[in-house]
């Protein structure tokens, strides 16, 4: 019975040995789409040790990695990619995004510059041109962000996170005129493309036009019911027109949907604020703040602190 045991064991061994890199890595993503990192972790453990020369397996690692907040290791995945491929301007664009994630703006940007230089045709380079204006933006280089994302505009006026992130940029550095051209033209393109109506929305909530935003916000939670940003944006129209009970209720859905949003929490203090809980409203501002708000958004929620939290 027992030699009966033992070669059975055996036999389960060499069947999944000779299981391919490739399988594996289909496995990965099988685990990562069910939400089991730490299974794909594995799977992915497996194809690498078949397969120790395949880039992709590293760049689907350092996702993996990124998902589980091990983000010194899912660093490390770019510089062994890189040690198989130094002149693959993927691993820099991927890497940057990474960075971007982890609000590495800096380094972000040096890597996009480097996928720029070493893209293997246009139009994978000017993709990199508009990923980079999204790092730019970050570090509140407004205008840097807008000449990256005209460069990609002049090579394709149809693509939609090109338009969408111009739209973005515009109203920052004096040419709101030319947002809603912009989003109105993504739209055009894809009428399903909820970025735009989300951004649509947001040129009329600063123009004042708080219903007309409302309008879009709404478009928004048609295409996708848990967009988190549909959600705090609409609240802040919603109390901006006094509507105080159903701003709270929306960003309380947005913060369940996306509790690491800063301007989420920035939004709910405004609506204690309104509501007279001080208290409430100084916990959510050191949340944004804890967040990164002044890095993405600027000094807004430590002047309401100041103001507010003495």
């Amino acid at each position: 019975m027992k030699t009966i045991l033992i070669s059975l064991l055996l036999f389960l061994t060499l069947q999944t040995t000779a299981q391919t890199a490739d399988e594996w890595l289909k496995t990965a993503q099988t685990q990562r789409e069910k939400k089991d990192n730490k299974s794909a972790l594995k799977a992915i453990d497996k194809a690498i040790s078949i397969d120790q020369k395949n880039i992709l397996y590293y760049l689907f690692k350092a996702e993996i990695l990124f998902s589980l907040e091990q983000y010194k290791d899912g660093y490390d995945q770019y510089s062994i990619a890189l040690t198989i491929d130094p002149k693959k301007s993927e691993i820099f664009a991927n890497r940057a995004y990474f960075l971007e994630r982890i609000q590495r703006f800096e380094s972000s940007i040096e890597d996009n510059t480097r996928a720029i230089e070493l893209a293997e045709n246009d139009s994978i380079k000017y993709s990199y041109y508009s990923n980079r204006a999204a790092a730019k933006s970050y570090m509140r280089d407004f205008q840097g962000a807008y000449d990256d994302l005209k460069m990609a505009y002049d090579f394709d006026s149809t693509n939609l996170a090109t338009l969408v992130n111009l739209g973005a940029i515009c109203d920052e550095i004096g040419k709101g005129d030319e947002t809603l051209k912009f989003l109105l033209k993504a739209v055009e393109v894809d009428p399903t493309f909820l970025a735009a109506y989300g951004n649509i929305g947001y040129k009329y909530q600063n123009m004042g036009q708080y219903e007309k935003a409302i309008e879009y916000y709404n478009k928004v939670l048609e295409i996708d019911p848990k967009e988190p940003l549909g959600f705090s944006n609409r609240a802040f129209n919603k109390m901006k027109l006094g509507d105080l009970k159903g701003a709270l209720k929306d960003i309380n859905t947005s913060i369940e949907l996306y509790p690491s949003n800063s301007y989420a929490f920035k939004v709910r203090a405004l609506i204690f604020i309104e509501k007279k809980k001080i208290d409430d409203a100084c916990k959510d501002l050191n949340t944004a703040l804890e967040l990164g708000y002044k890095t993405m958004y600027g000094n807004e929620v430590q002047d309401l602190k100041n103001q507010y939290c003495k």
